[in-house]
């Protein structure tokens, strides 16, 4: 089912606006929903010398031979790859609840045997342990062993039935110097838990001093911190020696900042403030195709971070670390490499992104190596099997450097390309980077002015809009709080662009999705957190979503917001009583009708994918019921060091430029036991035609009033389904019908002319004993298919019938009213 909201103002609650925001960003008045000192940030110009790397221009070809000569891998080269597990405490979205602070460690890849060494003799008391990450990866049990040298003096009993809450496994070891940390297997040699408050007293160096008590708490640490070979306490941390039963390939997830606000992540919102609903229009899947999939050139990582936009002729498909392009009608995969190959690089190139840009008529992909770099790429023209301008900006600059980029974003708009991303590393929180694009689009394609707005606070994401129409700025939203959204824009000229603080529209109050369980999958599917995933700017309004809490199950939120005011128009839920929803994209067609596509799953359905939509005139707040798109075929277990079985981190959807009103998405979906696929679909709403007018007047005949012209069908080019008709006429006379662009009325014969301009005559056809004649019009012939005859969506032609009538007045002839006829799609 499915949740919305009527529209809501601006500003927050009082206690929200009494937050210290990070930033000094100003925060909207609830009284007056107007920022009372709007910010305007300047921002840092990079140098081209330092920032901008080498450029290429080359064909996909070139870029194919680089594949076939040295092939992608289809493995993740910077994940565990046969190395150990290590001690760690967990990332802010990892983690559970600690025995006493905020932290703890973490066996990382569930690794069954872990070591502590204390370098000198101690009475080791005990720790404090539960269980992490999905209860079906908690270790079947955890135990000590302690040595005093080589020898192993003593046991603690097996700690079974691990909880959340930790539980206290006592040891009470004499003089040990070292620990075995041991744990029974549950999943590919694999147990998770979590140690707390280890125990133990440090001896006496002499008979005058006293035993001293030590409990480590691990609170001094950040979260995400690697513990293994650090040292830390004065204690030694080796890496694991448990045996694992099978290889793992998984991408980090997104990064979160130490001290992050996720505690709501998988919180219940049940107070949403939203109606249930379902009433909108659901477009029809009229075309769908297989996308990349886990094992294809460069694609050996998990997740997908699943992407892809349409263009005139094809659909160009990213996912780590794969690029392929598909002719969009026949489906057939015409471009297949490696995104290192692309590049021509050799290096990583991760968390990618692509969209077509519907000003300049060209796709753009960008890529990290979660290093320095942003990869850069632009097609030449609008044929992705063609021509790329490549290149790399070194972003770890000014306040950044010593930082890298993660999860960066993607938008255009007329004047420029926008992509922000966290920048990982101590105190550091967001930056978005503005490329004008005019040296882009010229003749000899080059990087010219790329502004850095720095020092932005930590949001998740902050997501630029892929625009439709020319606002003269470009929009960018993220999530300010539970219950405010914030809105930005980038402002020209792009040699010297400001980024201006819009406002904070209001939203229904909301947490993170919970992790989402589906059939056959030991852990639940990740469904990431709050951020939003992508965003559009349409006719005035900024159209984004991301997943919520509902109920205790994953499910997906959207929004539409007025963009000069800061205000929300409507939002609604996509949700349900028993399915998660998760990992969700928009768009919005020239129509202002919306499609939001999605993953799903719960305990009896594999992970698959699904799409709900609206059209301008449903509800507000309103989409239509889920429909499937791809059913998964198996179960999904791909879990990373932490215990997290990963999915998403993303998806698209995206705008046909043929019509504008087409819409394609891509989505995640399980192909085969823990293999990853993605399926490319093609979604169109029921056409709606205004019906054909009659107009101007008839004047009587031999038999009557006169002749009256009507129609059967519609005007749809693409149903081809329309006749006219005409009554009132003589019996047994000829006549023909004619069309033309204008409408006139004068006198002609012994009637009215009804249509001027160049027109257009048809067959001569003949009254059958009733007075009258039917025509069906092939709008795939001529004279419909071309030429000044030519039948085109949005122009309209105006019919009429004339015909003889030799007995009735002085000319012999007479004509029948007029018909307007408006083509649609």
């Amino acid at each position: 089912m499915l949740a919305g909201t009527q529209p809501l103002v601006a500003g927050g609650t009082d206690e929200e606006q009494s937050m210290p925001v990070p930033g000094a960003v100003p925060v909207l008045s609830a009284e007056t929903s107007e920022l009372d000192q709007p910010e305007v940030r300047v921002g840092e110009k990079l140098d081209p010398e330092t920032a901008f790397g080498p450029a290429v221009i080359e064909s996909m070809d070139q870029v194919m031979e680089r594949e076939r000569a040295n092939p992608s891998p289809t493995h993740n080269r910077k994940t565990r790859n046969g190395a150990q597990g290590s001690w760690a405490v967990p990332s802010t979205r990892s983690s559970f609840h600690a025995h006493s602070g905020d932290h703890y460690l973490i066996n990382k890849w569930g690794d069954t045997l872990m070591g502590i060494e204390f370098q000198r003799e101690v009475d080791f008391t005990g720790a404090w342990i539960a269980g992490h990450a999905a209860s079906s990866l908690w270790a079947d049990g955890v135990r000590f062993i302690g040595y005093r040298g080589s020898e192993r003096v003593g046991e603690s009993p097996w700690l079974e039935n691990l909880k959340y809450d930790a539980s206290w496994l006592a040891a009470d070891f004499e003089r040990v110097d070292r620990l075995e940390v041991e744990a029974r297997a549950v999943y590919q040699g694999g147990g998770w838990y979590a140690l707390d408050d280890l125990t133990f007293e440090e001896r006496p160096a002499s008979a005058f001093e006293s035993s001293r008590q030590v409990v480590i708490d691990f609170d001094d640490l950040s979260y995400n911190t690697r513990v293994s070979g650090s040292g830390y306490a004065g204690l030694v941390w080796p890496v694991g020696t448990g045996d694992f039963d099978r290889e793992v390939f998984v991408v980090h997830p997104p990064v979160t900042p130490p001290g992050a606000e996720m505690d709501d992540i998988g919180a219940d919102s049940t107070a949403m403030n939203s109606f249930f609903g379902g009433n909108g229009t659901a477009p029809t899947m009229t075309n769908s195709f297989a996308g990349p999939k886990l094992g294809d050139a460069g694609a050996g990582w998990l997740p997908p971070d699943t992407c892809g936009s349409v263009g005139p002729d094809h659909f160009v498909a990213v996912v780590n670390q794969n690029l392929s392009v598909y002719d969009k009608v026949s489906g057939s995969r015409l471009v297949n490499t490696g995104l290192a190959n692309f590049w021509g690089t050799g290096s990583s190139a991760g968390d990618p992104r692509a969209v077509w840009d519907p000003h300049s008529q060209r796709y753009f992909i960008i890529a990290t190596d979660f290093n320095t770099r942003l990869w850069f790429a632009m097609s030449l023209t609008d044929d992705a099997t063609g021509s790329w301008f490549k290149t790399s900006i070194n972003l770890s600059q000014g306040s950044d450097s010593g930082h890298w980029p993660d999860y960066p974003t993607l938008g255009v708009d007329a004047n420029g390309v926008y992509s922000a991303s966290y920048m990982v590393g101590s105190g550091s929180p967001m930056s978005l980077f503005a490329i004008d694009k005019a040296p882009l689009v010229d003749g000899s394609p080059n990087l010219g002015t790329v502004t850095a707005f720095r020092g932005l606070p930590w949001e998740g994401a902050i997501q630029p809009c892929v625009t439709y129409g020319n606002p003269g700025r470009a929009y960018c939203v993220s999530r300010r709080s539970s219950t405010t959204m914030r809105l930005r824009y980038v402002q020209g000229p792009m040699n010297n662009p400001t980024l201006v603080e819009v406002g904070n529209p209001t939203i229904p109050n909301h947490s993170g999705p919970p992790n989402a369980p589906a059939l056959g999958s030991v852990a639940p599917l990740d469904a990431l957190d709050w951020r939003p995933m992508n965003a559009v700017y349409r006719n005035g309004s900024v159209w984004t979503t991301h997943g919520v809490n509902s109920g205790g199950r994953a499910a997906c939120r959207w929004y539409e917001f007025d963009a000069s005011s800061a205000t929300t128009v409507q939002s609604g839920t996509v949700n349900d009583s028993s399915m998660n929803y998760m990992i969700p994209s928009i768009a919005v067609n020239a129509d202002d009708a919306v499609v939001v596509s999605f993953s799903g799953s719960n305990a009896s359905t594999y992970g698959s994918s699904y799409f709900a939509g609206r059209t301008a005139s449903d509800p507000l707040g309103q989409l239509s019921d889920p429909v499937l798109l791809k059913a998964g075929n198996a179960p999904y277990n791909t879990v990373d060091s932490s215990g997290v079985n990963r999915w998403g981190d993303y998806s698209l959807t995206s705008i046909d430029p043929d019509d504008d009103t087409t819409l394609w998405t891509i989505q995640e979906h399980t192909r085969s036991e823990d293999v990853w696929g993605t399926r490319i679909a093609k979604l169109e709403f029921p056409i709606e035609c205004d019906d054909p007018v009659n107009y101007c007047l008839a004047l009587s005949n031999s038999v009557g009033p006169g002749a009256s012209i009507s129609h059967i069908g519609s005007a749809s080019l693409s149903a081809n389904d329309l006749q006219l008709s005409v009554s009132g006429l003589p019996i047994g006379t000829t006549g023909l019908i004619y069309y033309g662009p204008n409408q006139i009325a004068v006198l002609f014969g012994d009637g009215l002319r009804c249509v001027g301009g160049g027109v257009i005559r048809l067959s001569p056809i003949q009254s059958d004993i009733f007075g009258f004649v039917n025509v069906a019009l092939d709008l795939t012939s001529a004279p419909f298919d071309a030429g000044p005859g030519a039948a085109i969506v949005g122009e309209t032609k105006n019919f009429q019938h004339w015909y003889r009538d030799p007995t009735f007045g002085n000319s012999g002839y007479n004509l029948s009213d007029g018909l307007s006829v408006t083509f649609c799609p």
